[in-house]
């Protein structure tokens, strides 16, 4: 599947230059991109999360990454994320979610 998330990095030393200048939530899903690469990410866990599966930006159709996470904490992760999964994300129950961060 081609990539569809807008990569303003792409063919560039591929370092986020700035902080993010948007944000927006995030709906995980197996088969859509988001709108734009990520710089950062801010995940928020509820009780009994495991954490979060990723595509990179770099990855050309498939490569999924899980990316452990304690219950019940947010952290911001810096890391250029075309796709949040649905499959293999866990955020657990009570208040959590995903904010995408972009320049």
């Amino acid at each position: 599947m081609p990539k569809t998330a807008i990569d303003p990095l792409f063919a560039t030393q591929r370092n986020p230059a700035s902080a993010g200048r948007h944000a927006k939530a995030v709906a995980p899903s197996d088969t859509n991109d988001l709108s734009n690469v990520t710089s950062n990410l801010i995940v928020t866990t509820g009780a009994s999360a495991t954490g979060i599966a990723a595509i990179f930006a770099d990855d050309a159709d498939s490569q999924i990454t899980t990316i452990p996470l304690p219950s019940g904490v947010t952290v911001q992760l810096q890391m250029q994320i075309r796709r949040v999964m649905a499959t293999g994300t866990n955020l657990g129950t009570g208040t959590s979610g995903i904010i995408a961060i972009w320049g």
